[in-house]
């Protein structure tokens, strides 16, 4: 008798701490994100194509793993893991906007919080400065940057290595 009841503590302690993780994307609003993700990504995208960048950080949202090893880069042989669930403030931050979201709203927000610059990759200091990391840090906002297709992370092969990247329409 006691050992089942061990057993039951136990597996709702793993069941409770591992299920805090995903409860954090859901209580995220998804149109809160799209709201947003229009607000402060380039309108030359086009709405359809932010909308697809905002569904694509909510999904990195939902499958970001706390602790997990990194690629510590060329020339950086040392260990590096991800921090601590950068959504954990997402839903305030988020309702703190207000709706409609606007630039200005955005700006006054990542004012507030003293983010003057892009993070290399999302750190959770603010959602919306998280969302532009999120896009900017990508292979496609790498080529929106450049205006050519320089698909960092396809291999092109040998055979045309020294052709520049196609320009972008």
């Amino acid at each position: 008798m006691q050992r089942r009841s061990f057993f039951k503590t136990i597996s709702s302690g793993v069941v409770a701490f591992f299920g805090a993780g995903r409860s954090r994307a859901q209580e995220i609003s998804a149109d809160a994100i799209h709201e947003l993700a229009a607000a402060v990504l380039p309108g030359s995208l086009g709405r359809e194509r932010t909308e697809k960048i905002a569904d694509s950080f909510i999904q990195w949202i939902r499958d970001y793993k706390p602790g997990a090893q990194i690629s510590s880069g060329y020339g950086h042989p040392r260990t590096q893991v991800t921090g601590p669930y950068p959504s954990a403030h997402y839903a305030e931050q988020l309702s703190a906007l207000g709706s409609p979201i606007t630039r200005d709203s955005v700006a006054r927000a990542l004012d507030t919080a003293h983010i003057d610059r892009i993070p290399q990759r999302p750190n959770g200091n603010h959602v919306a400065a998280d969302l532009l990391a999120f896009f900017y840090g990508s292979s496609d906002g790498e080529d929106f940057l450049y205006g050519a297709a320089i698909r960092r992370g396809d291999c092109r092969g040998l055979e045309n290595s020294a052709q520049r990247p196609a320009r972008l329409a």
